[in-house]
C-alpha cells in the first residue's frame, strides 16, 4: 500500500472514532442504566458543537475544491498558488467561535460543564496554532486531509441527531414505564390495604429507579380519588426544538400535568383545568399513560 493511502487510511479511522465518540455522547441519555447527572448536559452539548460545526462544511467544501484544483495544476506543471492557510485560518477561526459560544450557553446549563468545554478550547488552540504557522510555508504535494474533517465529521453527527432520535426516545420511555410497574404495584397494594391513596411518597431514597441513564427518578403526586405518577423523558436537540416532555400514569385516565407551581396557588380549580400549560398530548400506547409536550 503507498504511503499517502495509508496515512488518508489513518485520518477515516481517526474520522470514526470522533463521530463515534460524537455519537455515544449523544444517545448517552437514552440507554438503559442507573442515572447520570452529567448525561443530558454532555449530551446536550455536543449536539450543539455538532449543530454549531455546519458552518465548517461550505469551508469544507470549498478547501477541498481548491486542493483538488491545486493538485490538477501541479500535474500539468501549471503555477499553483496553494492557500491551505488563508483556510485553514478560517475554519478555526469558525470553530472556535462556534465552541467558545457553545461552552459559554453550557454555562447555564452545567458550570463545570461549560468551563470544561473553554478548557478544552483553549487547549485546543494551544496545541493547533503552531501547526497553523507551518501551513505559510506548506507545500501542495499531496492532498490536506482537513477538509475531509470538516464535512464529514459535523455531517454525521448531526445524521445522528435525526435518524435515531425517535426510536431511542421511544425505547427509553417505554423502558422507564415498564420499570414503573412494581412501583405501581406497592402504590395500589397500599390503596387496597388502607382505602386511599399515599397523600406523599416524597423520601431521601427513591428506592424504584427509572433505569435509564438520562431519566432521574418517578414524581407521585394525588390527584383527587386517584393520583399521577410522572418523570420528565430526554429529548433529543432538533426533535421539536425547545420542547420539553413528561410521561404521566394515571389509573383512571384523569391525566394532569402543569407547567407551573405557583399555579396550584393562584387558580381556581376549574381554571386549572383549562390552564395546564402543554401544547400537545399523546397516547403512549401503554394503558393509562401519556405524555404532555411543553414548550
Amino acid at each position: 500500500m503507498k504511503k499517502g493511502s495509508t496515512k488518508m487510511t489513518v485520518h477515516w479511522v481517526r474520522m470514526g472514532v470522533m463521530i463515534l465518540l460524537c455519537g455515544l455522547c449523544m444517545i448517552y441519555p437514552f440507554l438503559a442504566g442507573g442515572y447520570d447527572l452529567l448525561a443530558m448536559p454532555l449530551s446536550t452539548m455536543v449536539q450543539l458543537l455538532g449543530a454549531a460545526d455546519l458552518l465548517l462544511v461550505p469551508i469544507g467544501t470549498l478547501w477541498l475544491m481548491h486542493e483538488a484544483r491545486v493538485q490538477h495544476q501541479r500535474k500539468r506543471n501549471h503555477p499553483q498558488v496553494y492557500k491551505g492557510y488563508t483556510f485553514a485560518s478560517v475554519s478555526l477561526i469558525t470553530a472556535s467561535i462556534a465552541a467558545a459560544a457553545v461552552s459559554l450557553v453550557c454555562l447555564a446549563i452545567s458550570k463545570a460543564l461549560g468551563i470544561l468545554g473553554l478548557t478544552i478550547l483553549f487547549y485546543a488552540l494551544y496545541r493547533l496554532l503552531p501547526q497553523l504557522k507551518l501551513l505559510r510555508e506548506a507545500d501542495s504535494q499531496r492532498v490536506n486531509p482537513v477538509p475531509f474533517y470538516l464535512m464529514v465529521v459535523p455531517i454525521a453527527v448531526l445524521l445522528i441527531q435525526l435518524l435515531p432520535a425517535a426510536p431511542l426516545t421511544e425505547f427509553s420511555r417505554k423502558h422507564a414505564i415498564a420499570q414503573a410497574a412494581e412501583f405501581i404495584s406497592d402504590i395500589e397494594a397500599y390503596h387496597n390495604k388502607h382505602g386511599r391513596y399515599p397523600i406523599t411518597l416524597a423520601a431521601l431514597y427513591k428506592d424504584y429507579y427509572p433505569h435509564v441513564v438520562g431519566i432521574e427518578k418517578y414524581h407521585f403526586a394525588p390527584n383527587g380519588e386517584s393520583y399521577n405518577l410522572f418523570f420528565e423523558q430526554p429529548r433529543f436537540l432538533f426533535d421539536n426544538i425547545g420542547t420539553r416532555e413528561w410521561v404521566v400514569y394515571n389509573p383512571r385516565d384523569e391525566h394532569r400535568m402543569f407547567s407551573h407551581t405557583s399555579w396550584f396557588l393562584l387558580l381556581s380549580p376549574e381554571e386549572l383545568e383549562t390552564s395546564q400549560g402543554w401544547y400537545a398530548v399523546h397516547d403512549a400506547q401503554i394503558p393509562h399513560w401519556k405524555y404532555f409536550w411543553f414548550d
